[in-house]
């Protein structure tokens, strides 16, 4: 009787170890992994049109950011605001759609894989009878988070003020 009470204090342990070291280590990396390819999506299309620019990579402050509910940014592109502005209303309209573009990328794939993975998972339970899923569910549980919080991110950087099309909107009326 010993044992088994062992074992399951065990297994809720390292459920619970699991789901604080992915919510509050593993996730808010990944979501600055998006932040990253969704800023670079930014710095190409300001490359492209001559504009010089740069990305600021603060992984010290990934954590608490993350968790702060008034962050406005995880990170940033760093630009010339003038030679943004000499550009016509179509090249702007590239740079500021190319960051949501980036992210409905990643949000596309991961829905992908979760689907993918999900099938399979059908496929070992239903026919394979094999039941020891720990990896996949696991798997399927951090990209789950990470895509409920870019779909967040996403919808906030279309509707925020201070997001992507906001800003292209300020910036098409001068």
């Amino acid at each position: 009787m010993d044992e088994i009470i062992k074992s399951e204090v065990w297994k809720v342990l390292s459920v619970g170890l699991f789901l604080f070291v992915s919510i509050f280590l593993v996730l808010p990396y990944l979501v600055q992994v998006s932040t990253f390819f969704h800023e670079k999506g930014h710095m190409k299309g300001l490359s492209k049109y001559g504009v010089k620019n740069s990305y600021r990579l603060d992984l010290v402050s990934t954590i608490p950011n993350f968790f702060n509910p008034k962050v406005e940014q995880l990170g940033v592109t760093r630009f010339n605001l003038a030679d943004y502005k000499r550009l016509d209303k179509y090249q702007r309209a590239d740079i500021n759609i190319a960051g949501i573009v980036s992210d409905l990328k990643f949000l596309f794939l991961i829905g992908v894989y979760l689907a993918l993975v999900n099938v399979y998972t059908y496929y070992k339970v239903r026919f394979k009878q094999n039941y020891n899923l720990s990896w996949v569910l696991a798997t399927n549980w951090m990209l789950f988070m990470w895509l409920l919080a870019l779909v967040q991110i996403t919808v906030s950087n279309i509707t925020y003020g201070g997001g992507d099309i906001y800003q292209l909107v300020r910036f098409l009326r001068v």
